[in-house]
């Protein structure tokens, strides 16, 4: 899925914004004008040059004037335009309804390059325009009303100059403090997102109940928060009522599952059918002890206090033995250092006891089991048995994953070890043994004591 930046997109609408509000102000002058009827050459000095592009003078000193389409454009849009052209010598060329007045001027006057005349008393625009124009033959003395149509690019070339001279470099400055302000002002906008962003992260099954804080975040945002947080909610309550049922439904089981491991137990005769029904009751008895388990690690709060890892081995072994060896398996612990580290000792010995009868269960008859204790703090149990693929040593450690060849366990021995090594804060490893089987090394990153 492709990404965007948002201060990038924000400059961009930014700059794109002031582009268009620049030509819309433009445009909006062009239509002004043209609606108030200031789309006129009030000073006539562009009406003149486009009269005077279409006269000329003969060698012998006659004026002649050769309409061109400029001056066509002209006189369609002011049929009653006028203007006089005349040389010292008397000759002239004039159109339309020439006021005495300026006939005298253009007769008259000599030497002038270019005038107003006649300005208005309320706006002080010109009433005529006289221009000294130098041709090939001679000077002669051009005369134009002013006020004169103003073509359509004409008025666009002025109102572009203007918009060039008054307006452009407002933009240009607007649009560099733009591209300069926007990414800090988003940045430290979203900084508070970046906050949250990183309190999300840390976000586990444990700290659901803790809401995301609001206080600084802008306006805007706030809903997304709040979401995050009615979502965390409904997760949270969805995580513990399942947890209730699994607790609730593992505590009722346990008495039937009781009573079937007796009434089976109780059967007088020996058989295959017998041990079956041993194993299948077995198996539910390991479930229902492991889903309690799991409901004791999510609920109580450890009680971490020195313990010598070594006694614990000890205890732990000495009590399955005899289970060890009604499994037809060897068990024995390699004695070595016994360092003192901070655990919750209940926790380390449910973990402990499911390494071995997960190495029973897995290893099957003969199997020979070693426990050792490496310091600082690492348990390690290692089997003869089959031992577990390296492609599987991952997917083991899931709640309900069994090896693929096994047809015993419940799926939670390695999951509930996994979940102890996180209370106190290691790893649960899977290597090979040098008995040949799988080697399960659970360290503890708990402070270690002195011992």
């Amino acid at each position: 899925m492709k990404t965007y930046s948002l201060r990038g997109r924000l400059v961009r609408v930014l700059i794109a914004l002031q582009v268009v509000a620049g030509v819309s102000v433009l445009a909006g002058l062009v239509v002004w004008s043209w609606a108030s009827g200031r789309m006129v050459d009030e000073s006539g000095a562009r009406t003149s040059k486009v009269i005077a592009s279409a006269i000329s003078m003969a060698a012998n000193g006659e004026l002649k004037f050769v309409p061109n389409p400029r001056t066509d454009a002209v006189f369609a849009d002011a049929p009653d335009y006028w203007f006089i052209a005349r040389d010292k010598a008397g000759h002239e060329v004039r159109r339309g309804n020439v006021p005495p007045r300026y006939v005298e001027i253009a007769a008259s006057v000599d030497g002038i390059g270019r005038s107003a005349l006649d300005l208005l008393d309320e706006e002080q625009r010109p009433r005529a325009r006289l221009e000294r124009i130098e041709s090939a033959n001679g000077p002669f003395n051009l005369v134009v009303q002013a006020g004169g149509p103003l073509s359509l690019a004409d008025t666009l070339r002025l109102w572009l100059l203007a918009y060039l001279i008054l307006i452009a470099p407002v933009t240009v400055v607007t649009t560099l403090v733009v591209a300069v302000a926007t990414p800090f002002v988003v940045r430290r906008t979203l900084n508070r997102v970046t906050d949250a962003a990183s309190k999300i992260e840390r976000v586990d099954i444990e700290s659901l109940a803790q809401p995301l804080s609001n206080a600084q975040v802008p306006a805007e945002l706030r809903p997304f928060v709040d979401a995050v947080n009615r979502a965390f909610e409904r997760v949270s309550e969805s995580h513990a009522r399942q947890g209730r049922f699994l607790a609730d439904a593992a505590h009722e089981l346990r008495t039937p599952i009781s009573t079937l491991r007796i009434q089976v137990d109780s059967l007088p005769y020996e058989g295959a059918e017998k041990l079956a029904l041993q194993r299948s009751t077995t198996r539910l008895t390991l479930l229902a002890e492991g889903l309690l388990n799991v409901q004791r690690l999510d609920r109580a709060v450890a009680h971490f206090e020195p313990v010598r890892l070594a006694e614990l081995c000890e205890r732990v072994v000495g009590d399955v033995a005899p289970l060890v060896i009604a499994s037809d398996c060897i068990i024995y612990m390699e004695h070595g250092p016994s360092p003192v580290v901070s655990a919750d000792a209940p926790s380390i010995e449910r973990a402990l006891s499911n390494l071995i009868l997960n190495a029973v269960e897995h290893g099957g008859p003969g199997c020979e089991i070693r426990v050792s204790v490496e310091a600082p703090s690492t348990i390690v149990v290692g089997d003869s048995g089959p031992g577990i693929p390296v492609a599987e040593r991952e997917r083991v450690l899931e709640p309900f994953k069994r090896l693929e060849s096994s047809t015993y366990g419940t799926g939670l021995g390695l999951y509930l070890v996994a979940e102890v090594a996180r209370l106190h804060h290691g790893e649960l490893r899977i290597e090979d043994s040098a008995l040949g089987g799988a080697s399960v090394r659970l360290t503890l990153g708990a402070p270690s004591f002195s011992g």
